[in-house]
């Protein structure tokens, strides 16, 4: 399995019969700094505070499919997905973040 994808495939899985489960792993000052009213996350993301990550991965369902995100899918998504991975759990990252949803969403 790649540990990528792009907003698109993710667009696309998130239509098929077996999406994955989207998890937000933007820090907690950016989480909170999305503007109020305004585009928030990819639509079901649950967002989960990565420093807590020992907390709430234990919580993640058996052979889920799981994708994060952070703000632009740099070292924040990929710490996420490298220690979700060393734990057993099948997970990506979305290439690009957050700006790269929105961005490929503008053109939609």
């Amino acid at each position: 399995m790649n540990k990528t994808l792009t907003p698109d495939e993710l667009r696309r899985e998130l239509a098929s019969a077996t999406p994955p489960l989207v998890i937000d792993v933007r820090r907690a000052e950016d989480h909170e700094a999305a503007p109020e009213g305004g585009p928030e996350g990819i639509p079901g993301a649950d967002w989960r505070a990565p420093a807590l990550l020992e907390d709430w991965a234990g919580g993640i369902p058996a052979g889920a499919e799981v994708v994060v995100y952070c703000v632009r899918g740099g070292g924040v998504s990929q710490g996420v997905q490298a220690a979700l991975t060393e734990r057993g759990v099948k997970a990506r990252y979305v290439e690009g973040g957050l700006a790269a949803w929105r961005g490929t969403a503008q053109k939609a």
